[in-house]
């Protein structure tokens, strides 16, 4: 009678079938978040060569603004594509924005209807108080210096929107940052409005005037003095133009 063989120890069928399974869930898994890490890192790299073309593009506008003439009293559009750059599949769209002020009319329009609705709704009052306040006395003498105002504004600063468009496989992005330029030098062609301190002025009173114990700065009769009337708006001497590159950017998809 032929003897039995001893039992072999190892693996069954099944066991190997569960560790087969098993591992095929883990290593899944792992693809699956190294894909996702691979795709956020691409995306990552992506993003920051796209922002620094529209940082970019912004330099090269504000040169291509310049070469053309300056700044003018209008909104400016630029187009393009980065191929030069070597990204030919991006384009770009910038806006210089011209700040348009409101006239002072405007503001005084819409400062009256609100002055109006605020009164009818207390059930109305006296209409020789209407603009007694400090604040309606100050915003009626700001009407005298608004003209100045609004042409140093325009003159002076420009909104710049600067837009990438791309496409990432089927999804269209586009990515935007702003800037604002300022320039200075604009503000001396703005005339002051009285009273710049002038060269050769100093802290001691001219002859002639109405009397020598006035103090500095009174007006005597037939006479004048050192101290000037009025507030001016001569600039300072600024360092030039200013803009910085930095802007908010978003996403869109």
């Amino acid at each position: 009678m032929p003897s039995r063989r001893p039992y072999a120890a190892g693996f069954t069928l099944l066991e190997v079938m569960i560790a087969m399974a098993v591992l095929a869930v883990s290593m899944t898994s792992l693809m699956t978040s190294q894909m996702q890490n691979l795709r956020a890192t691409r995306e990552a790299q992506q993003l920051t060569a796209i922002a620094f073309l529209a940082e970019y593009q912004i330099v090269e506008t504000e040169y291509v603004v310049r070469k053309e003439g300056g700044w003018v009293l209008e909104d400016k559009n630029y187009e393009g594509y980065f191929a030069d750059q070597g990204w030919p599949e991006i384009r770009y769209k910038c806006l210089v924005d011209f700040i348009e002020i409101p006239d002072y009319s405007k503001l005084r329009a819409a400062k009256d209807d609100s002055r109006r609705a605020e009164r009818d709704a207390a059930g109305g009052g006296d209409s020789t108080m209407y603009y007694q306040n400090a604040g309606d006395k100050a915003f009626t003498a700001l009407g005298m210096v608004w003209p100045m105002v609004k042409q140093a504004i325009e003159r002076s600063i420009r909104k710049v929107k600067c837009t990438v468009f791309w496409r990432d496989g089927s999804v269209n992005k586009e990515y935007s940052i702003y800037t604002f330029w300022a320039d200075p030098e604009k503000l001396k062609t703005i005339p002051g409005l009285g009273g710049e301190a002038k060269e050769g002025d100093d802290d001691e009173p001219k002859e002639g005037g109405g009397g020598g114990d006035k103090p500095q700065g009174a007006q005597g009769a037939g006479g004048s003095s050192t101290g000037s009337s009025g507030a001016g708006m001569s600039p300072t001497g600024g360092a030039g133009r200013g803009g910085a590159l930095g802007g908010t950017g978003g996403i869109k998809r």
